[in-house]
């Protein structure tokens, strides 16, 4: 069964809504009917929100404290990288192991690991008279714990993975960075145009890599019309006049 025929919107009126016609504007009774459809809010539709479910528990139930909610509130921080942090499946690893670095109690265990071998690998010195570059001295040396590089790692790890997620999650955003470098793109221009038959070709993949134009889109008369164009009005298709330094005409 077709949207129309569940909704009791005509075919129409939904076509002018999917093509963005704005002279048949949405009518608010249409708004709520699919919204209720789609099971999700009218702002959503709208695009007033991203939430797609309504929420109406009072703030008290998330936990935040008054300094946290104007944080939110005063939108000068990514809330929607918030919330992509928090949804991470890292996010819950991070926040365990930031809580054990906070208690303190793993780091006083490693205080009280390193101060037993401290004390044994100064005893076993003392009693066998062994060199601070002796083997098992090195090695007992190497057993400790730096409590510092411990959490920095552990924590770094758990940014880096929830880190390394979000970048691939907007890695086909508009405003996302390339991975390919401008150096890159040049040398493949230069490749491509050296590839070329004729200098038609060659002029088609320069002028299409300049204006981020797809020239094989264009049938013949629209490229031949651009070319004039371009050959006409730009300089670097005119010739350099003669500096007056040639041969002088015999008489």
């Amino acid at each position: 069964m077709e949207l129309s025929e569940k909704t009791g919107i005509s075919k129409s009126a939904l076509g002018s809504y999917e093509s963005d016609d704005t002279k048949n504007a949405i009518t608010m009774n249409a708004i709520v009917t699919l919204a209720e459809f789609y099971g999700v809010t009218s702002d959503y539709l709208l695009g007033i929100t991203g939430n797609c479910e309504c929420h109406p528990c009072p703030v008290d139930e998330l936990g935040l404290d008054d300094d946290t909610i104007d944080l939110l509130k005063e939108r000068n921080l990514n809330v929607r990288l918030i919330c992509e942090m928090i949804k991470d499946p890292h996010f819950p690893d991070f926040l365990s192991d930031l809580e054990i670095y906070v208690d303190n109690l793993a780091s006083a265990q490693i205080r009280n690991m390193n101060k037993y071998i401290e004390h044994n690998r100064a005893m076993i010195k003392n009693k066998y008279a062994l060199s601070d570059s002796d083997h098992y001295m090195r090695s007992l040396k190497a057993a400790l714990i730096d409590e510092d590089n411990y959490f920095d790692n552990l924590l770094g790890n758990d940014i880096s993975a929830i880190a390394k997620n979000l970048r691939e999650l907007h890695k086909k955003d508009s405003n996302t960075g390339s991975d390919d470098t401008v150096f890159d793109e040049f040398m493949d221009t230069c490749e491509e145009v050296q590839k070329a038959d004729s200098i038609t070709q060659k002029q088609m993949l320069t002028y299409s890599k300049l204006f981020q134009m797809n020239f094989t889109k264009m049938d013949p008369y629209e490229f031949k019309t651009f070319m004039d164009i371009v050959e006409r009005y730009s300089t670097a298709f005119k010739s350099a006049k003669g500096n007056g330094r040639g041969k002088k005409k015999r008489k």
